[in-house]
């Protein structure tokens, strides 16, 4: 064996990758041109297969459709995370907006996988209102 060839043995091989992920996934946003990333802080945990089908791609869109947001989070993922940082990235508090799928209120507990979410599926959102007691005299 020459030299060349022990020091190709000794490097890694490019053919074969790992995926870096977060331990904690990691949501990711768009809006207009700009990405945003959400992630967790810590440790970064190597995987050597990503499966693409444990991830879904969810489009929030307001009310009045003059902005949409998309996120890329796991099937197994509350929804709570989403509407948190859909939140705090847009200067909301989470009890100001009501997040809705196909007629029903998102909970913080609610998963994409449990109320049959697929790829591109749309959630709205509106603006919580509350009061309107009537009194009469």
């Amino acid at each position: 064996m020459s030299g060349d060839e022990e020091a190709s043995k000794s490097l890694p091989s490019t053919s074969e990758t790992n995926n870096i992920e977060m331990p904690n996934e990691q949501i990711t946003a768009t809006q207009g041109d700009a990405n945003i990333a959400i992630t967790n802080a810590g440790a970064l945990e190597v995987t050597d297969d990503k499966n693409p089908d444990d991830y879904i791609r969810l489009r929030v869109i307001t009310s009045d459709m003059t902005n949409e947001v998309h996120f890329r989070v796991k099937a197994a993922t509350a929804l709570g995370r989403l509407k948190r940082s859909y939140c705090s990235k847009l200067g909301f508090q989470s009890d100001e907006l009501r997040f809705v799928f196909d007629g029903h209120r998102i909970t913080d507990d609610d998963t994409p996988k449990k109320l049959g979410m697929i790829d591109d599926d749309v959630i709205e959102i509106y603006q919580e209102r509350t009061g309107g007691c009537m009194q009469r005299l």
